[in-house]
């Protein structure tokens, strides 16, 4: 039963609230007995801090006082969820168990319950896979969905409660509105079989609450099911922009007594996928929508409040988002109820299993049938997903496992055929076998990662092969084509984050078993301070809103690179709100919006202007050339808009006519960057607006521009091992010599080149292009070297890194900043310096990047004083282009140059600016 169902007789009492709880541990018997109180609904591990990675057994009591007049019906005791395994007692005596961690169950406790006080009991197991424990139900074969991830969830989650209900009384009942027939399909489950003949009466009131039907079947004894179709005038669809909402009232009739009655709301609403695009309402949809945990902050997965949950959509649908991907979880009903008042697509999957065989299997799909019995009539669901990313199942080599998910999809779609259905939503190397959508996950890193980010994008424009399985896939060629999972982080502000007495959450001590332990959250202040970022960053909140908006540029280039092409349906970005160490969401665990909650809507939208770029850093007066294409997604079509482009809007482009659906290339325009003395970032801006000068969309590129390089000192002589390299300091202005003389400061690629020269007093800038050790300029028990981010955490393409650079001292030049952002595109380094330590993060580090939580810092540009002389190391790629080509490239060598010939240590060139300040 959902939230918007009732029932007459309307008696229901409600067990939530605080209960007795025990949880049983290994060694039991040798313990005493500690009975504490709990909270109901919510899972144990919310609640205790002994208990936060603890299942098994669990152990409720409740007394409570029964009304004299209730022993005259009925009486059920019902349970919204339990994870995993429910058994009950009412006064001692055994009324029901349950498996299933996600649906709704009840027991009758009619002559077992009496008036006035009563005691209630509920045995709670929270199985592991140990078969002697828990033999009939290990917990690899139950479906568990993200538990694997963030931790056991333990206990009664979701509401108890008592209900009075006639002896003949409804079940549930499903509704199908059919948009295109204006007609309503009905069919009513009864809980037992009719004692006698009676009646059906079914009304339905309009989303204004008119009554728009009324009619009565007949009932007769035996059946448990009675189906109705009712055909009305008009209907009004039900889509996000007018969430309209009906209402059924089902009464059981005795005479011209109600006996019974059932309420549920539904809507008129149609979905579609064909020619690779999908339609909601007969209309192109373009599916804009965010991957939801649903976890909270302080009850895990139990819902606060309804209020919680509008406060939370709300801001969805702020940010821009037309729907959202409940992830492998059957969530509190509440959660679609809202959806389907406020106007939010839901696309919602079946929690996975760990293994599969026959018991595991049979337990996912009677899983399955429920979650589609319960919720199937809220108009908000679109979409259903039987596995997520092949867990649970191998199907890149089981055919049996492949069968069993076709046999799944093909059921599915039968039995409920006015929604899409997911086969397996895939990340590499799994696939789809048959499903409606061809959706897939990839995540790369940005601005990292960029290059690997646009030939996934472009292959999957392509709908490549690997979309299927290469033995028995079953491809249309006209499923839609939707990047399902990417995303990058942005960490939030650790304060807000904060209990009402200011204790940080307990799961910031959670996270550290993974990807060695860079999701570990807790003493994230502690590092920033330890590894000296302070000396880039003004404090970690200073941090922190710059991580954000690296994560707004990563999703911003994203979506345009997508919308940029016709052939993508839709995306679904990883992810609506953080969950615990995983900071990649668009509001974190508490709901508090990111710095860029409201410019994101403008680049997540029916309707986006896409600059398509090459780079992003020029000089002063330079030509830039920018592809663009609009993108219109949704709607009604585009008629007689116009572009204005530039850093003043100076340029027009009329757009006579575009319809929805649809991405179209306007043509490259070109841009003179603004003459500047000093280097700069400069907002170029493109606005679209309609015939009465309304704007419809709005973008902006962040570019950097810089004045001409002035020639470097004449005096000051440069030599390089490496001829191109020589060449290419040549064409910037420098002067080279062919020999390494004792005077020159020597640039190479290689670290044990150029010891004795710098031992003696020299000057080297050591620029690696391979991995290499860094002895003996550093200690040899630090161990500083050089390797690859390939194929490590350092590449970031998971928990994403962060890469700063000093802006300042002999980096002044360089704009923006402290985090590396597109205008480094060209430059941003595969190797890494792996080594430094604390000390040498205090003074001498001056470029590197952390990941996640500031967690395993290397760096990218360090200097060392060694002997008397200096050498800096630096694996930022300079030589990629032609000799001033890129203008980052070029002031970044420079700078690099000036920190090698510069005098005294950048700890005391700090030390003494400050100490000048003072004095």
């Amino acid at each position: 039963m959902t939230s918007a169902e009732s029932s007459v007789p309307s008696a229901r009492i409600s067990f939530d609230g605080t209960w007795d709880f025990l949880h049983i541990v290994e060694d039991y018997r040798s313990r005493p007995v500690k009975w504490r109180k709990i909270d109901v609904p919510g899972p144990w591990q919310a609640q205790f801090a002994d208990l936060r990675m603890r299942a098994g057994i669990g152990l409720y009591r409740l007394e409570f006082t029964l009304p004299l007049d209730w022993k005259q019906d009925r009486i059920l005791l019902c349970f919204g969820a339990v994870f995993h395994i429910a058994s009950a007692w009412m006064n001692g005596t055994p009324v029901g168990s349950h498996i299933g961690g996600f649906l709704p169950f009840k027991f009758d406790v009619t002559d077992c319950i009496r008036p006035g006080k009563n005691e209630l009991k509920v045995r709670v197991d929270s199985p592991s896979d140990d078969p002697g424990t828990f033999p009939e139900a290990p917990f690899a074969e139950l479906p568990f969905g993200k538990q694997s991830w963030y931790g056991p969830l333990s206990g009664i989650w979701q509401s108890v409660y008592l209900e009075r209900r006639n002896e003949d009384h409804f079940q549930r009942v499903r509704i199908r509105a059919d948009l295109d027939l204006r007609r309503v399909n009905v069919e009513a489950f009864l809980a037992n079989p009719l004692t006698d003949r009676m009646k059906i009466q079914l009304e339905i009131t309009d989303p204004a609450g008119n009554a728009v039907h009324s009619s009565q079947i007949e009932a007769i004894r035996g059946p448990l099911e009675f189906t109705a179709g009712i055909d009305l005038e008009e209907v009004r669809p039900w889509s996000p922009d007018c969430p309209n909402i009906y209402r059924l009232r089902a009464s059981l009739l005795k005479g011209d007594i109600v006996t019974d009655r059932l309420e549920s709301t539904f809507g008129f609403r149609k979905i579609e996928s064909r020619d690779g695009r999908f339609f909601l309402n007969g209309e192109p949809l373009y599916l804009r929508a965010a991957l939801d945990q649903d976890y909270y902050p302080d009850t895990i997965c139990t819902t606060p409040s309804v209020q919680f949950l509008e406060d939370q959509f709300s801001k969805a649908k702020q940010l821009g988002l037309n729907c959202i991907r409940c992830h492998i979880k059957a969530p509190d009903p509440r959660y679609y109820d809202v959806a389907d008042r406020l106007g939010l697509l839901i696309w919602t999957e079946l929690p996975n299993m760990g293994v599969a065989n026959d018991r595991s299997q049979s337990r996912t799909e009677e899983t399955l049938k429920g979650i589609v019995d319960r919720d199937g009539n809220h108009p908000s669901i679109i979409c259903w997903t039987i596995i997520n990313e092949n867990w649970g199942m191998d199907l890149v080599h089981d055919a049996e496992h492949r069968s069993w998910l076709r046999k799944t999809y093909t059921w599915l779609k039968a039995y409920d055929p006015g929604r899409l259905v997911v086969d397996n939503s895939p990340l590499a190397p799994s696939f789809h076998i048959e499903t409606d959508v061809a959706d897939y996950h990839y995540y790369a890193a940005f601005p990292d990662s960029r290059a690997d980010w646009d030939d996934f994008i472009e292959q999957l424009a392509g709908r490549p092969a690997w979309l299927f399985s290469p033995e028995d896939g079953a491809p249309t060629g006209q499923e839609p084509l939707v990047c399902s999972e990417f995303g990058n982080w942005g960490l939030p502000d650790p304060e807000l984050l904060n209990d009402a007495a200011g204790h940080e959450p307990w799961w910031f001590e959670t996270g550290h078993d993974w990807a060695d332990g860079v999701m570990y959250p807790h003493g994230v202040q502690n590092r920033f301070v330890d590894w000296s970022l302070g000396r880039a960053f003004v404090n970690l909140k200073d941090f922190v809103e710059a991580a954000q908006w690296q994560q707004f540029r990563a999703l911003k280039y994203a979506l345009e690179s997508m919308r940029a092409r016709q052939q993508l349906a839709g995306y679904v970005i990883t992810e609506l709100t953080d969950a615990h160490w995983e900071s990649n969401g668009l509001l974190d665990m508490r709901r508090n919006r990111r710095v860029f909650h409201e410019q994101f809507s403008s680049i997540n939208a029916d309707t986006v202007i896409v600059p398509l770029w090459r780079r992003l850093s020029y000089w002063s007066g330079e030509e830039a050339e920018i592809n663009l294409v609009l993108a219109h997604g949704s709607g009604a079509p585009l008629r007689h808009t116009t572009i204005n482009a530039g850093f003043a809007g100076e340029q027009k482009l009329e757009i006579p006519f575009q319809e929805a659906g649809t991405a179209a290339p306007i043509g490259a325009l070109s841009f003179a960057m603004p003459v500047v003395t000093s280097s700069e970032v400069q907002r170029l801006n493109f606005e679209l607006c309609d015939s009465n000068g309304v704007r419809v969309a709005r973008n902006t590129l962040a570019v950097a521009v810089h004045p001409r390089r002035s020639p470097p000192d004449p005096t000051l002589a440069v030599w390089a091992p490496d001829d191109v390299v020589r060449q290419y300091l040549r064409e910037l202005g420098y002067k080279t010599v062919d020999s390494p003389v004792t005077d020159a400061l020597w640039v190479c690629s290689e670290s044990g080149m150029g010891t004795e020269h710098v031992r003696k007093g020299g000057r080297l800038l050591v620029l690696p292009t391979a991995p290499c050790s860094l002895t003996p300029y550093f200690p040899h028990w630090q161990n500083v070297h050089v390797r690859e981010r390939d194929g490590t955490l350092w590449r970031g393409d998971w928990a994403s890194t962060f890469a700063w650079l000093r802006r300042g001292h002999a980096f002044a030049q360089l704009p923006g900043g402290p985090l590396l952002d597109e205008a480094f595109d060209r430059v941003l380094p595969k190797l890494i310096i792996v080594g430094c330590n604390l000390l040498d993060f205090q003074a001498r580090v001056h470029a590197a990047l952390v990941v996640g939580w500031i967690h395993k810092p290397v760096a990218l540009a360090v200097e060392r004083g060694y002997g008397r002389g200096r050498v800096v190391f630096s694996t930022f790629r300079l030589f990629r282009d032609p000799p001033g080509a890129d203008p980052t490239a070029a002031i970044l060598l420079d700078s690099l140059i000036s920190l090698a010939l510069a005098q005294g240590s950048a700890a005391s060139r700090e030390q003494d600016e400050v100490l000048a300040g003072l004095i």
